[in-house]
């Protein structure tokens, strides 16, 4: 309940500080959540990202200035929504509810405005089996893919190709592989997307080039078994932070979700892919 608490503070500060800036790291910092959880618990429990919910507040703020207040410039009420130009405000504007400012000025219609555009995720009954285990410490040799998820395997075949060249034997095996999932890709822009692909190795091998040394700190960990295709991994993950973590009254470590691969697409069939969600406890 601690978190539902929280976020629920978090969503009363936006409203009364709309116009100000509101950042993921200030929220996260206000609210004592870290910030590599905070916008994964906050999709998990509004269907939104942070981005997405301050937009959708600012732009129905709007409608309302745009019926309400016919004297103030559209411009004016576009830079006060949060945006540098009026063909962004447009676009936005429109994209939401299907008129441009100026058309829905001239014929307001609250229709487009009383339902949230976004899908909100299910609430269902926790259907998973949350294990709580003690990890030792696991020192990685990692690549820091940053940039459009699209490119992921590209960073996967370097840190592969790198691991070829060694004069040990780096094939994973079950368990040894690692991604470090600082974002989500359906809720995080192309561009600032951020994910770590890590493999485990021993103490004393040297590192160069663009791979860097990682750990993942020993410690408490929640683990839960997402088993199949990792396109929908996000249903198991959010899953552990809206419905299991609440109930658990444990509280997060400061360190982000955690993907250990067990096997890969080259070599089961998709619906046979294991793939262990970690989230660090204190």
């Amino acid at each position: 309940m601690r978190y539902q608490q929280q976020l629920g503070k978090v969503i009363d500060f936006i409203g009364k500080h709309l116009d100000e800036e509101l950042s993921l790291e200030s929220l996260s910092d206000i609210f004592g959540i870290s910030k590599f959880h905070f916008h994964r618990l906050f999709t998990a429990f509004t269907g939104l990202s942070l981005h997405q919910y301050i937009r959708w507040l600012r732009l129905k703020r709007a409608a309302h200035q745009l019926i309400v207040d016919k004297d103030q410039s559209i411009i004016n009420i576009a830079i006060n929504s949060g945006f540098e130009s009026h063909e962004a405000f447009s676009r936005a504007f429109k994209k939401l509810c299907g008129f441009s400012p100026s058309q829905y000025r001239q014929h307001p219609s609250w229709s487009g405005w009383e339902k949230s555009p976004y899908c909100l995720p299910k609430r269902g009954e926790i259907n998973m089996k949350v294990d709580i285990k003690n990890r030792d410490k696991t020192r990685l040799a990692v690549v820091e893919h940053r940039g459009d998820p699209q490119f992921i395997a590209e960073s996967v075949n370097k840190l592969i190709e790198w691991a070829k060249k060694q004069s040990i034997n780096l094939k994973p095996k079950p368990g040894e592989s690692f991604a470090i999932a600082y974002d989500d890709p359906k809720t995080t822009p192309a561009a600032e997307f951020r994910l770590d692909l890590g493999i485990k190795i021993p103490e004393n091998l040297k590192l160069d080039g663009d791979i860097i040394e990682q750990y993942l700190p020993a410690g408490r960990y929640a683990i839960a078994l997402h088993k199949g295709s990792r396109d929908n991994i996000g249903d198991t993950v959010y899953s552990l932070y809206r419905d299991w973590l609440p109930n658990s009254n444990e509280q997060l470590g400061d360190l982000p979700c955690i993907f250990c691969y067990y096997n890969f697409e080259h070599e089961v069939a998709e619906t046979e892919l294991l793939t262990e969600c970690l989230l660090l406890l204190k």
